[in-house]
């Protein structure tokens, strides 16, 4: 039998939502074959009682997604490359969701999180217009900045909180978890390029955006976990992040405003 070589032509390579989906491919990770469920210490994690609450807080978040997602997905309709980053972003979402309710409920942690408890912040973010369609008033480019701003502080949040984590079955799946949301705010930076290269004003409705950053969790549970107060080197890769897309530092942006 005569082997047939598939060959991809440039632009197929080249499209944004195939690296995305590359990417995402090269990062994937299983919650029940890459966690060690049976080796968790439950003493060790009971130890922790602060990172367990952060914990709880953070799975509400993710759990989000559907009604948050919804809203962008419906925004982006009309970008195909949009479109593959936001439904990649459901999934994982999903799985970092999954792995953290899991992992408390394994280890006993009270209250317990409810589907009920999820459906009841799904509700109340609907009825305030969060994620449903495209509210009045809010620019797309605002929204993805705001998604990318979000999920580049989760990385610093997972991170930081693995780094503090005592018990090792935590400590390994959130190093897990922190690499996928660094990857989701690069994809968010991407698409946010694309706008940019199309339309150059977009880069000062990005500053403005990132002026007057909301944390995407705010719609879910109020006041977002922090893990550690006041990073410094979250703040300054984040303003670092809005410098290499608008070729301006955000600080002069702030400086001019005023």
């Amino acid at each position: 039998m005569t082997a047939v070589t598939v060959s991809r032509s440039p632009s197929t390579v080249n499209r944004l939502y195939a690296r995305h989906a590359a990417a995402a491919d090269r990062g994937a990770w299983s919650v029940e074959r890459d966690v060690a469920w049976h080796a968790v210490d439950a003493v060790r994690a009971h130890a922790q009682p602060d990172i367990l609450a952060a914990l709880r807080e953070a799975a509400i978040i993710e759990s989000f997604h559907p009604v948050h997602l919804t809203g962008l997905l419906e925004a982006t309709w009309d970008d195909v490359d949009a479109g593959v980053a936001f439904s990649l972003e459901l999934h994982e979402g999903f799985k970092h969701f999954h792995a953290l309710r899991t992992y408390l409920d394994v280890v006993g942690h009270a209250p317990a999180i409810t589907d009920d408890e999820l459906v009841a912040v799904r509700r109340a973010a609907r009825a305030r217009g969060d994620g449903d369609g495209a509210p009045a008033g809010r620019d797309t480019v605002a929204r993805l900045v705001e998604f990318m701003l979000s999920e580049h502080l989760a990385y610093y949040f997972f991170r930081r909180l693995g780094e503090r984590a005592e018990e090792p079955v935590l400590a390994g799946m959130l190093g897990l978890i922190a690499a996928d949301e660094v990857r989701h705010a690069q994809s968010a930076s991407d698409l946010i390029a694309k706008r940019i290269a199309a339309d150059p004003a977009a880069a000062d409705r990005v500053l403005r955006a990132a002026a007057d950053f909301h944390h995407v969790g705010e719609q879910s549970v109020g006041a977002v976990p922090v893990a550690l107060a006041g990073d410094p080197l979250a703040i300054r890769s984040f303003a670092r992040r809005v410098e290499r897309l608008c070729g301006v530092r955000l600080v002069d942006y702030l400086k001019e405003s005023l």
